[in-house]
């Protein structure tokens, strides 16, 4: 399969359907019914088996752990990898003790643990006090690799589904989500690389967020 996919997502728990369009083109849309529809360029580079990869790694997600990635990284949806600075990534203040055990050395026994944490990847809010724009859409996704680059640890990863992001900035929702929005500074406005004991899939239907594909 080409770089030039589009992935539609109808809320079914099988993993989402990838057929051939443009040049370097993503169309990313929901079927009737769900809210989210909008098109951006990425450049998603995609193998013969990504659809079966894709739905490997959704019926292997854990219901447990999540794990929340915020970046300042511009072009992060577009190179498919995301960047975080080390000394703020899986740090013992925002990670359960057992994952900072387990995965903050990296080890690789660490990194195929976080693997089967769903990943929400996101920008930095747009505004302050838990404001961002609502143009402003953050992505569920697979990790596939995580690398030490110098003072930056870089993940790998695939897209799955896009969210608003302003839906994860609710007060009621962000409860769903373990997202703190009460202060200025948010979780949404720091890069960091935290995991959160919440099952993300529950999160989502208790916030009312359509469109995710779901483990069965």
């Amino acid at each position: 399969m080409s770089n030039n996919q589009i992935i539609k997502q109808n809320g079914l728990p099988a993993a989402p359907a990838l057929q051939q369009i443009g040049t370097n083109n993503v169309a990313v849309s929901n079927q009737p019914g769900a809210t989210v529809n909008f098109t951006y360029n990425i450049h998603y580079p995609q193998s013969a088996d990504s659809t079966a990869e894709m739905m490997i790694a959704i019926q292997s997600f854990s219901t447990e752990y999540y794990q929340l990635i915020v970046t300042c990284d511009e072009d992060v949806f577009k190179d498919g990898v995301v960047s975080v600075i080390a000394n703020r990534a899986l740090t013992k203040y925002n990670v359960p003790p057992e994952i900072f055990e387990k995965c903050s050395a990296l080890t690789e026994d660490g990194i195929e643990e976080l693997k089967r944490f769903p990943a929400i990847i996101c920008q930095e809010n747009t505004e302050m006090k838990g404001v961002t724009s609502p143009n402003q859409f953050c992505m569920l996704c697979y990790i596939q690799k995580v690398m030490a680059a110098g003072k930056n640890i870089k993940i790998a990863f695939k897209p799955i589904a896009p969210i608003q992001q302003i839906k994860l900035c609710d007060k009621r929702n962000a409860m769903f989500f373990g997202l703190n929005m009460d202060c200025a500074i948010t979780d949404l406005n720091q890069s960091a690389w935290s995991v959160r004991k919440i099952n993300v899939f529950e999160a989502f239907k208790e916030a009312g967020i359509p469109g995710v594909p779901m483990p069965v």
